[in-house]
């Protein structure tokens, strides 16, 4: 302790002025790496915006191809199924008139690619159906029950588990439209891991809530139908073509069953997401928690599925063309 009345010399001003120097620098430095870790937070959300934005683009695209698509589809179709009603009744008058076996046979061959053409021709009609949307409230545990039941046979030899959160989640959708959609896809799964020859098959099947992004830009609320399986999963060639009509990489079928997917999927306002799980593929289908009537076009008597795919790229052409 200095002795009373020793005077303490101050600090020079020149070491005054560095520490404050100091002090100003480290401040500075501070609020530098603050704003480095703002702009790279920024700029990798402008990333995310962007990549979820082309992607919400994309599906519109798709579904503006496939209504498109729809229309003339249906054209051909019915002018295709007249002329196949007629030829299968001359074939089949012939075959009763007939005495010798090669020419039996060959009516038999005949009548067989009229049936298979008449198989693509519905599936082509089912694509492009005018049938009504009838939007009620489902229970997603008890719609996915009675799915598992109708498809038991295929899963009979797959492990499946269901997870529901929270449990008794309900949804506003067309009851049987959207089983098809469910049979569909996990028929798919049961067929990929079949084909490869999977040693343990399993399907996890999730339902839960989420915020998506919808084709407008916004995030709404969803509802997720979420169906992984322990296949090959999706490359990217075929996830960029696994929703367009006739494309299949089976032998058998039209592959038009994930189109009429999308186009139900669409109708109801929502979209679909295909990619690749832990273990194998993974599909989303996902549903708009409230139906929305003006993106939907679904009423109290139902809409076509036509009728409520072209109002819903109606209302989001709109929204683009605003101000």
């Amino acid at each position: 302790m200095s002795a009373p009345g020793t005077v303490i010399p101050k600090p020079p001003a020149s070491s005054r002025r560095m520490d404050e120097f100091r002090e100003l620098m480290e401040s500075f430095n501070q609020a530098t790496r603050q704003l480095e870790n703002t702009h790279v937070d920024l700029r990798n959300q402008v990333g995310r915006l962007q990549a979820e934005l082309a992607e919400a683009n994309e599906r519109l695209r798709m579904s503006r191809s496939l209504a498109a698509l729809g229309e003339m589809a249906a054209g051909i179709a019915h002018e295709i199924r007249n002329p196949l009603g007629a030829i299968r009744l001359d074939v089949e008058m012939i075959r009763e008139d007939a005495t010798a076996e090669p020419s039996i046979q060959l009516c038999s061959r005949v009548l067989s690619a009229v049936t298979r053409l008449d198989g693509i021709v519905g599936d082509v009609l089912s694509f492009a159906r005018q049938s009504a949307l009838s939007p009620q409230e489902v229970v997603l545990d008890q719609l996915l029950g009675s799915v598992l039941l109708e498809l038991s046979q295929k899963l009979d030899s797959v492990a499946v588990d269901l997870r529901i959160d929270p449990e008794g989640l309900r949804i506003s959708a067309d009851r049987g439209l959207l089983s098809q959609v469910l049979v569909n896809i996990i028929q798919n799964a049961c067929e990929a891991m079949e084909e490869t020859g999977v040693e343990d098959p399993r399907i996890l099947i999730s339902c839960f809530t989420d915020r998506r992004r919808v084709d407008s830009g916004q995030r709404m609320d969803h509802v997720v139908i979420r169906v992984d399986d322990h296949g090959p999963g999706i490359s990217e060639e075929l996830g960029r073509q696994i929703f367009n009509p006739f494309f299949t990489t089976r032998q058998s079928g039209t592959g038009l069953g994930l189109a009429i997917v999308h186009r139900i999927v669409d109708a109801h306002g929502g979209h679909l997401v295909a990619g690749n799980a832990e273990h194998g593929a993974r599909v989303e289908v996902c549903l708009p928690l409230e139906a929305r009537e003006e993106a939907t076009g679904m009423s109290a008597e139902g809409r076509s599925i036509d009728e409520a795919v072209r109002r819903r790229l109606n209302t989001h052409h709109d929204e683009g063309a605003s101000p």
